[in-house]
């Protein structure tokens, strides 16, 4: 697709489509994540100006001139339940550039021009994309990043202790969520690093603790804070300051990898809710080391598959959810005593109504380490598909009472949104639900949730606003399908909440 669309068959036979537009089809499949589209996405590129059932036929004709030009191979297109696409064992992306005869390379697609706006924007970032991926860097080995934690330094032996349990359990919750590697500043990790030090002070019966985060080689100070810690009260200060330094370690994390691209995966994209974020965090996952981190590198790629499937991302959600429940099986058994791979795994078999399993999973989670956010947000959800909705609000609410919520705040307010749903405070839900599209603007539940609850106290204008940006970023969606079997809506139907789909407001 370096220069014109053009589809070839065996013994180099031309199976190009003529129409412009069943070339532009086959771009958008060749280059989408496993050669699938969803059919309203390919539907709004290529017909965006026309009305649903004109565009929905002109697709259809579109795929039928894609399947004759095929011939005796149309088998490689495939399709199935809301997509469309290539089978990847049938077809090969050629994404070869090679110079013309003015020894200028080619444009990706360069001989579509299709006069929609949709796909005109479409086409320009693929272009854009096209070209850096023209010249990639060469590739390394794949490295886990590295923390380094240096001793503390103090005034007296007692506080130097109690910095190294602070650095030391701060350190470890880190590599309770993010697949890394911590080891002592002594040892040389032959690669770039964070570093985690810290200078301790006894004074007047309080210990002050200033702990700072640097980056090696560089040198340079990412982030530094100061934390006055009571004596005569040190297990509560403690965990809350041994939160606030993790806390510190992640947001360094995210910053450094714009200097330092070997220092990971992006937190913040495992728990987005947006489908290029979570397809890059998916990538940076997969090319992680299985060694060391092998159980926490599958329990977020379970976790990256599920949300693509709660969020109706994933074109085969029955594939897509059968490959989370692998990720997180093969996780526990690398490490059975991980709170983290115990709490993905109660979320994913929650989606697949396995109530029971996901509660005993999830009360291991909690039972192994009560302080893990994953682990808190896996209980509240098993209590809530149990029907122990009071448990579940006490829950969220103990969980984002926590420090290390702010590490994924919509998460978290959705599951206080839900709980507060299901005990019939909508009020207060949608306010939460509010509070996930401050942090998360493409949460597609959090926006079912703001349009059902607004239309019920009256606010139309409200809630048109809420289904307009919901299909906005979901192509397909309409009241009819929100009403459906299919639809994920359970909270809001079990709160006699879908009078909305009867709304008629779009």
């Amino acid at each position: 697709m370096m220069g014109p669309v053009d589809l070839i068959g065996q013994g180099n036979l031309r199976l190009t489509p003529r129409g412009m537009r069943a070339r532009g089809a086959l771009a958008v499949m060749g280059s989408a994540v496993a050669m699938r589209v969803l059919r309203a996405r390919l539907q709004d590129l290529l017909f965006s100006t026309r009305e649903p059932e004109q565009a929905n036929a002109s697709l259809r004709q579109v795929l039928r001139e894609i399947r004759i030009s095929l011939g005796d191979d149309r088998d490689a297109l495939v399709g199935g339940p809301g997509w469309v696409g290539l089978d990847s064992g049938m077809v090969r992306l050629d994404m070869t550039a090679r110079p013309g005869p003015d020894g200028q390379m080619p444009e990706f697609a360069a001989d579509l021009d299709i006069p929609d706006p949709e796909f005109e924007n479409w086409l320009r970032d693929a272009r854009i994309h096209a070209e850096q991926a023209l010249t990639p860097p060469v590739a390394e080995p794949s490295v886990l990043p590295v923390l380094l934690t240096a001793d503390p330094v103090a005034s007296d032996v007692e506080t130097g202790v109690i910095a190294a349990m602070v650095m030391g359990e701060a350190a470890g919750r880190v590599c309770d969520l993010v697949p890394m590697v911590a080891m002592p500043d002594r040892a040389d990790p032959g690669q770039s690093a964070i570093v985690l030090s810290a200078v301790a002070n006894r004074l007047n019966g309080e210990i002050h603790l200033l702990v700072k985060l640097s980056h090696r080689p560089s040198s340079r100070l990412f982030w530094s804070h100061k934390f006055v810690l009571d004596a005569g009260n040190l297990t509560g200060a403690m965990n809350d300051c041994t939160a606030q330094v993790c806390v510190g370690v992640m947001r360094v994390l995210e910053a450094v990898r714009t200097v330092d691209a070997a220092l990971g995966v992006s937190f913040a994209d495992v728990f987005s809710f947006n489908q290029a974020r979570l397809h890059r965090a998916e990538q940076a996952l997969a090319r992680m080391d299985d060694g060391i981190n092998a159980s926490l590198t599958m329990a977020l790629r379970a976790w990256v598959r599920t949300t693509q499937v709660f969020e109706r991302l994933a074109p085969d959600p029955q594939g897509s959810i059968r490959e989370a429940q692998d990720f997180a099986t093969r996780a526990r058994e690398a490490d059975p005593y991980s709170a983290t791979a115990l709490a993905v795994g109660s979320v994913v078999e929650g989606y697949l109504n396995h109530g029971q399993v996901s509660y005993w999973l999830a009360q291991q989670a909690v039972q192994m380490d009560a302080r893990n956010p994953l682990a808190r947000y896996a209980y509240s959800q098993a209590l809530t598909d149990l029907g122990r909705h009071k448990e579940a609000h006490r829950e969220a609410q103990a969980g984002l009472a926590e420090a290390l919520s702010v590490l994924n705040p919509a998460t978290w307010q959705m599951r206080m949104g839900i709980a507060l749903t299901r005990l019939g405070r909508f009020d207060e839900a949608e306010q939460r639900f509010d509070a996930v599209q401050q942090f998360a603007p493409e949460n597609r539940p959090s926006l079912r949730f703001l349009a059902a609850l607004r239309y019920r106290r009256r606010d139309e204008a409200g809630a048109l606003s809420a289904l307009q940006a919901l299909k906005k970023v979901e192509p397909g969606f309409s009241l009819d399908l929100m009403g459906s079997d299919s639809y994920p809506v359970a909270t809001l139907r079990q709160g006699g909440l879908l009078g909305i789909t009867r709304s008629g407001l779009i």
